[in-house]
């Protein structure tokens, strides 16, 4: 088997959790009108669309979720252009990306968004520079959570998770990963968040991705 890497892309190589937390907050507000408290913003890091608005909403039918999935992603999406100044890839991306190439390592995205925000990030940040797009793995409703993302992500490069090192920001996508024995789980957010990610099953932690050693790709 080959060593590869396996990218998150929300909070990891954008960091937009900000956007997605706001973008939460409004579509909760609209839907959960007769609830007085909102969610912990940590509840809405991870899962899948449709997962999250069973938890708030069970009455809601299978349609019903995919319609409400696409109006927050619409939200998001203007939030996200209305921030443009904070609309780029993480700090020292492009140059993990310049050494995986260099060492010809393959890498893909597991990302929990749906295709209309791959489309926006395809266009926003000219990921065909760096990502096959017939490689990445996203939210079309085929998978059950993020762990089932990152094992056909790691299918699609050829291997197993086992031999991948996974990069991700969200504590469960983290503990999936572990679960699912990923070669080296890397998690990237704030210092406060880091004891967390490293508990959940991170063996290392950066802020981004100037901090990544490039030593971890040699085993």
């Amino acid at each position: 088997m080959k060593q590869a890497v396996v990218f998150d892309f929300n909070g990891t190589l954008f960091l937009d959790t900000c956007f997605h937390e706001e973008a939460w907050s409004r579509v909760y507000r609209e839907l959960c009108k007769e609830k007085d408290k909102e969610p912990d913003p940590s509840f809405f890091c991870g899962p899948p669309n449709d997962v999250l608005l069973y938890t708030l909403a069970p009455e809601l039918t299978k349609e019903e979720r995919q319609k409400w999935s696409v109006h927050k992603e619409a939200i998001y999406r203007k939030i996200c252009m209305e921030n443009s100044d904070k609309v780029h890839l993480t700090a020292g991306a492009k140059e993990l990306f310049l050494k995986l190439r260099e060492r010809r390592i393959p890498y893909t995205l597991a990302t929990a968004s749906i295709k209309d925000n791959m489309d926006f990030y395809f266009k926003t940040f000219h990921l065909e520079q760096w990502f096959e797009r017939e490689m990445c793995v996203y939210d079309d409703g085929a998978y059950a959570n993020k762990g089932e993302m990152q094992v056909e992500a790691a299918r699609r490069l050829g291997t197993t998770l086992s031999e991948c090192i996974v990069i991700e920001d969200s504590i469960s996508a983290i503990g999936y990963a572990r679960e699912n024995n990923a070669g080296k789980v890397i998690g990237i957010g704030s210092d406060s968040v880091h004891p967390e990610l490293i508990r959940k099953g991170a063996v290392h932690c950066i802020r981004d991705f100037t901090e990544f050693d490039f030593e971890w790709l040699n085993n």
